[in-house]
């Protein structure tokens, strides 16, 4: 099945995940639509990482169904290859290639993947760089970046690939503090652009600040979504309401 135009960006029904006897994901419903930014939020083990993972079937569910911009991809038939260049990833930690230099790391999947010439995906990585705020760094290793700029390039590797949308699992949480903002600065750009976010996070700020609705999940459920703002301030469920009162 092709894709369609009028779809959400991401539609999971019913989606289900076991490690194991271990069921990670109970059920969960969730749409995102285009240049919608949803946060996630929630305990640790409360299976947002998985969900964001299952997104890309870098996690492959156990039960439900989940289109992407209305193609099934968890149809055998899919290629999911092909899906995944239409969907940006960044990581808690930077998964850059330690081997490459930060031009190396954004031109590497443009060539290989999407065919692209040398000169083209360097002149796409160049300007990713600009946009992250990083055009000076591209001849460094990641070893020779602090972690807020490997974090930057790893966004900039996503977004030179061309991507419909963006999946962010937590990706300030292994930064230092004073390294986060130089992040969620890239990240609220984006959003001000209208890209497509769905974003796992501790930040509350950045959730308030630039999500158009906020999901709290627990256990392998989603127990509570909203607009950002009204779910920070008066949480309706007594397990969001218990989180809250120790994050913020």
């Amino acid at each position: 099945m092709t894709a369609t135009t009028d779809a959400p960006a991401i539609e999971i029904v019913g989606l289900r995940k076991s490690f194991g006897d271990n069921e990670v994901l109970k059920g969960i419903d969730l749409s995102v639509h285009r240049g919608e930014v949803v946060c996630v939020i929630g305990p640790s083990g409360s299976g947002k990482s998985t969900l964001l993972r299952t997104v890309n079937r870098l996690e492959e569910p156990t039960g439900g169904s989940l289109r992407i911009e209305g193609q099934d991809i968890l149809d055998p038939d899919c290629d999911i290859d092909a899906v995944r260049t239409r969907i940006g990833m960044v990581f808690q930690q930077f998964n850059l290639f330690p081997h490459l230099d930060v031009m190396g790391n954004l031109t590497i999947a443009q060539r290989r993947v999407l065919k692209r010439g040398k000169q083209e995906a360097a002149e796409v990585a160049r300007a990713m760089l600009e946009r992250v705020g990083l055009a000076d760094r591209g001849g460094a290793y990641p070893a020779q970046l602090s972690g807020g700029q490997q974090q930057r390039v790893a966004i900039a590797r996503a977004l030179s690939m061309n991507p419909d949308m963006m999946l962010f699992d937590e990706p300030t949480s292994a930064l230092d503090p004073e390294l986060v903002g130089e992040v969620l600065d890239v990240m609220k750009l984006l959003a001000a652009e209208g890209m497509t976010m769905m974003v796992v996070t501790h930040e509350m700020g950045f959730a308030r600040e630039v999500g158009d609705r906020l999901v709290f999940m627990d256990d392998g459920l989603i127990v509570e979504e909203g607009v950002p703002a009204e779910v920070l301030a008066s949480p309706q469920h007594a397990r969001t309401q218990a989180f809250l009162s120790k994050v913020l």
